[in-house]
């Protein structure tokens, strides 16, 4: 695994590769975390500033490669009606199967980015009530009112 520094001086892991071969039969206990920034996974509204942490028990039975995965990040979400900024952790959870021969090498990189992407909220809101902006003044009304609120 490709092993970089990440801005807090911690060990992250830049690739989620599996060595077939490393697998004992009871299966193998993982808990890292990966840096997001090389897997391109913000959007306008929605980034990772942190690394993500992943959980993985992998097991294989034959020619089957198993690996149950739960992910913890923090995604930082800009508020569809106020602009403002939040965050907000979520917890993908995703098993994945791959038919494998010994020697190989299963990077299940992308099928973690995509269960991540997944949790995305389609519109972020910071709040069910979050009041807005003023379409007149841009005035945020959870924090203030102004003499556009009632026309």
């Amino acid at each position: 695994m490709n092993r970089v520094v990440g801005s807090n001086q911690q060990e992250v892991e830049a690739t989620m590769k599996i060595h077939v071969n490393r697998v004992p039969e009871s299966g193998l206990e993982e808990h890292i975390s990966y840096d997001s920034r090389p897997l391109d996974m913000d959007r306008f509204d929605v980034h990772l500033h942190e690394p993500f942490k992943v959980d993985a028990f992998i097991t294989k039975v034959e020619r089957q490669l198993v690996v149950r995965i739960q992910v913890c990040c923090t995604l930082c979400c800009l508020c569809a009606r106020c602009l403002d900024e939040f965050s907000v952790v979520v917890r993908p959870q995703a098993v994945f199967s791959y038919t494998v021969d010994p020697p190989d090498v299963v990077d299940i990189t992308e099928d973690v980015r995509q269960e991540i992407m997944l949790t995305y909220p389609m519109i972020p809101v910071c709040q069910a009530d979050c009041k807005g902006l003023c379409i007149s003044c841009g005035q945020n009304w959870n924090h203030n009112s102004c003499e556009h609120r009632n026309q």
